[in-house]
């Protein structure tokens, strides 16, 4: 951390010139003295006179030096205390700017996520429709597609699909069933015909998009409504408006949670100048006016609510001033004595306050005065030192003072460079951690939360890749789809929880059992997807069959037999990506029309 701006000091160079000059003006002197050697009492009187100057000189260098060092020591704790202001305030700010990056990036790929759910439920729709219309009808083929999206949860279950027609009616409503088959303008849900109104116009005018809207929550009786992001799309065959959406103190919530363990990650560790963290609940004060969020140096108060009323080592009040501080600027700067980091007792801290707004976190980063203090003890003892040589030796006076020049120089050039190793170290720390948390953050937007294995973004991003590369290459590329057999029985007879352990284990049982080359995605759901390039068609069939019987014969945890349908297709050079998706799916509906447990290429 940089502690100190560079002052102005005189270089080796310059001290090394300066001690030159002084030898030669001394020789100077004693050749003239030399060619007066005629009048040895004038040269008695020079010596007497350039001693006592020597003297008198001595005793103003000594008196002046203690004068400096009084004047020395306060500026240098005003500079000290300015500098470190500024260091610990950017800090904070750098911290805050990408606290707000990561706020609107989680924003960001959670809009992506509902477009995402929405979009494939609009996909599970077409598909039943284009390949059951014919042989159902419109009523049968409707009631499937509201009984194969009616099961599908996300975000620990609170999260749903609903649907409804252009004229208002409930199609699907899993958060109270008892609305479906009424109508959303004369139920009297509070709020339903205005909101209802602009969600069909959302979807009619550009046929999906977002909307924001109070919306009461599922389970509260108070009759407030809270604020919600939905989006929808229009399935035009059948009229229907399919959205899904998110409570935005929901979304906020779990941007909070997922920002405050990337900062415990990170900042894990960092316990000589740290930052930390509040949540504010009452800018004005009181017994728990605060939560603390993080602090490495009192992880004992971590999660725990906080008092104002707290006071250091010398009575000093200090959250009821930076909150006094929050209050009028939004920040504040505040100097205290507080726990060490390293458990020796308490110090002297000077600490910056910063209100993040959005949240109403405080977050603050502090410096302990220990190594101003050192320095200026340093600083004593340097001078002491030079005073006593001083008095035991007038005559070695300037000698003295040019190696003690030379030594002081010395060591603030080794200190200076101390400090901007230690600088850069940090900065590099710093950067290093960026990286970590970037990589980390990468790595989680591309795997399925649940599986841990890759998502479906993923897959599509690898997908155009590895279609370039068979192009290129004129290689054979196959692309798999497979999902669970009659995985909602499962669910509604062993729960989702008994639902979500079958598709982790499935997930780990594919996985080691594929080549390295094989691209394998969690699709969506109970579905699946595998990428095998350089594979004729009769290796996939092998391929295929091979994981078929793989999953028929595990025996799974909850002590049930899994089986799955595997539609596959081969890519052919003049196809597009789509067109390799719908052959693997077509072929997937015709293994489960077939029977199911059972492989079918395309």
């Amino acid at each position: 951390m940089h502690l100190f701006a560079p002052v102005d000091l005189a270089g080796p160079a310059d001290l090394a010139g300066f001690t030159i000059a002084c030898f030669n003006n001394q020789k100077l002197q004693m050749n003239i003295f030399s060619e007066r050697n005629f009048a040895k009492i004038t040269f008695f009187y020079a010596v007497i006179l350039v001693t006592v100057l020597t003297l008198s000189t001595g005793a103003l260098f000594i008196v002046n030096k203690f004068d400096t060092l009084k004047r020395d020591i306060v500026d240098l704790e005003q500079r000290f205390i300015t500098e470190q202001k500024e260091q610990v305030k950017t800090d904070v700010l750098t911290l805050e700017a990408h606290i707000a990056s990561r706020h609107a990036a989680n924003e960001r790929l959670l809009e992506q996520r509902l477009k995402g759910r929405v979009e494939e439920a609009l996909m599970t729709a077409k598909n039943v429709h284009s390949t059951m219309i014919e042989r159902l009808g419109e009523k049968a083929v409707a009631e499937v597609i509201r009984e194969a999206i009616r099961p599908i949860r996300f975000n620990d279950k609170q999260g749903y699909f609903f649907i409804f027609n252009l004229k208002g009616d409930v199609i699907l409503y899993p958060a109270n069933t008892s609305l479906e088959g009424t109508n959303f303008f004369t139920n009297n849900v509070d709020g339903g015909p205005e909101v209802i109104s602009n969600l069909i116009k959302v979807a009619l005018d550009g046929g999906r998009g977002f909307y924001r809207y109070n919306w009461p929550k599922p389970g509260d009786g108070t009759g407030n409504r809270s604020a919600k992001l939905s989006y929808v799309t229009l399935f035009k065959p059948l009229g229907w408006v399919i959205g899904t959406g998110e409570y935005i103190d929901n979304l906020d919530s779990l941007n909070q949670k997922t920002i405050i363990r990337e900062l415990q990650d990170s900042l894990r560790g960092d316990v000589t100048d740290y930052f930390f963290f509040y949540e504010l609940h009452n800018i004005n004060g009181g017994q728990n006016f605060a939560t603390m969020l993080i602090n490495n140096n009192r992880p004992d108060l971590v999660g725990k609510k906080i008092s104002d009323d707290y006071v250091d080592a010398v009575g000093n009040q200090f959250r009821k001033e930076f909150l006094q501080g929050i209050r009028e600027n939004d920040e504040a700067f505040v100097i205290y004595w507080y726990k060490k980091p390293d458990g020796a007792g308490t110090g002297r801290k000077l600490s910056y306050f910063k209100l993040y707004k959005d949240w109403n976190w405080v977050i603050a980063k502090g410096v302990y005065f220990d190594r101003l203090d050192t320095i200026i003890a340093a600083k004593k003892e340097e001078l002491s030192i030079k005073v006593k040589k001083d008095i035991l030796s007038l005559g070695l006076i300037f000698l003295a003072g040019v190696a003690i020049s030379l030594i002081a120089a010395f060591y603030f050039s080794s200190a200076l460079q101390k400090i901007l190793d230690q600088y850069r170290r940090t900065q590099e720390e710093h950067l290093a951690k960026l990286e970590t948390l970037n990589s980390a953050l990468e790595k989680q937007s591309n795997t399925d939360s649940l599986t841990q294995i890759p998502n479906r973004s993923f897959f599509n991003q690898n997908l155009q890749r590895a279609i370039a590369e068979a192009k290129r290459y004129n290689t054979p590329l196959h692309l798999i789809i497979f999902d669970i057999d009659r995985f909602k029985t499962i669910n509604d007879s062993f729960g989702h929880l008994a639902g979500d352990s079958v598709l982790k284990e499935l997930a780990s049982l594919v996985a080691g059992n594929i080549r390295q080359s094989d691209i394998f995605a969690r699709w969506g759901g109970e579905e699946f997807t595998i990428l095998a390039p350089n594979i004729d068609r009769e290796q996939a069939v092998l391929f295929l069959e091979k994981l078929r019987v793989l999953i028929e014969k595990h025996q799974f945890s909850f002590n049930r037999k899994i089986t799955c349908s595997f539609g596959c297709s081969m890519h052919t050079p003049a196809e597009a990506s789509e067109d390799l998706m719908r052959r693997a799916d077509e072929a997937l509906y015709q293994a489960k029309n077939s029977g199911r447990n059972r492989c079918v290429l395309r």
